[in-house]
């Protein structure tokens, strides 16, 4: 297990609401001596410093990673394939590299291309948070009681794996090892797909019948609040399994449709009890 302080200064390259939670979780399991963020925005840096999520922040990440032992991308994916690129070269030998990415082959194909051999890069996604950002939302216990899923591949250095999954473990995720396209098919349907249908439910609706919604509109449509830059960016470097998984929903609505055409009230009864039963099955995984 780690000892406390087992990482002299950890760099979190984007200091957001997932960003800063493992900023907090780390501080708050005393794994690290000295804690970096970094933003695009010198308003997010203040507000990190502010509530002492950070003990330094800066808009430099080359300045920010120097002596790092720990470097967290916890950015958007097209920010953390820009970060891969800028930082390969900067860190030091055996300094310890993970993610949060919600998709991981593009990722980890651009981890296993740019960082050398002395870099300890394990990709991971912590399968937690909301559709609030910010690092105002920041917890940190926000990772306690939730999956984090790890996707080594076999050219992935085992000390890496090793000590990611004790990174993640220690902050309070139960830690799960798939393949990085397994994961991204996995996630287009469990994730991705559903933040799409939400987005599209809210754009159906006319504005005006909006004040008509009830609570059940609310649950449905509720991820539609999350932002619009992270999921265009979730669905560039996932689009072929993203796409998948949509014709699949469409599909699934035009059958729905026919059956409302046709006025074939078994066949409606039949789909809505079969989601019916999978929807009990999800409710028995929470």
């Amino acid at each position: 297990m780690f000892h406390r302080h087992m990482f002299r200064k950890a760099v979190i390259l984007g200091t957001g609401m997932i960003g800063g939670s493992v900023a907090l979780a780390l501080r708050k399991h005393g794994l690290a001596g000295q804690i970096v963020g970094t933003s695009r925005q010198e308003a997010s840096l203040q507000k990190a410093l502010d509530m002492k999520v950070i003990d330094e922040g800066t808009t430099d990440i080359r300045k920010a990673i120097q002596g790092a032992d720990l470097v967290i991308l916890a950015a958007p994916v097209k920010v953390i394939l820009e970060h891969i690129g800028d930082i390969s070269k900067h860190l030091r030998r055996g300094c310890v590299v993970t993610d949060v990415g919600s998709s991981k082959a593009a990722i980890v194909e651009a981890a296993q291309k740019h960082f050398p051999p002395h870099v300890l890069f394990a990709g991971a996604h912590p399968m937690a948070g909301s559709e609030k950002s910010g690092v105002a939302q920041a917890n940190g216990d926000l990772f306690k009681g939730t999956t984090c899923i790890m996707t080594p591949t076999d050219k992935t250095n085992r000390a890496a794996v090793d000590k990611v999954k004790q990174l993640w473990t220690i902050l309070g995720a139960n830690v799960k090892v798939m393949e990085p396209l397994a994961h991204d098919e996995a996630l287009a349907y469990a994730s991705h797909l559903p933040h799409m249908m939400a987005f599209a439910l809210v754009r159906a609706i006319p504005e005006d019948f909006l004040q008509y919604g009830a609570a059940g509109l609310m649950d449905t449509t509720r991820v539609a609040g999350s932002s619009g830059q992270m999921w265009a960016d979730v669905c560039s470097s996932n689009y072929r399994q993203v796409i998948k998984a949509i014709d699949e929903a469409v599909k699934s609505m035009s059958e729905i449709r026919k059956a409302i055409v046709d006025r074939d009230e078994a066949a409606m009864i039949q789909m809505f009890n079969q989601a019916k039963a999978k929807r009990e099955i999800l409710e028995k995984k929470k």
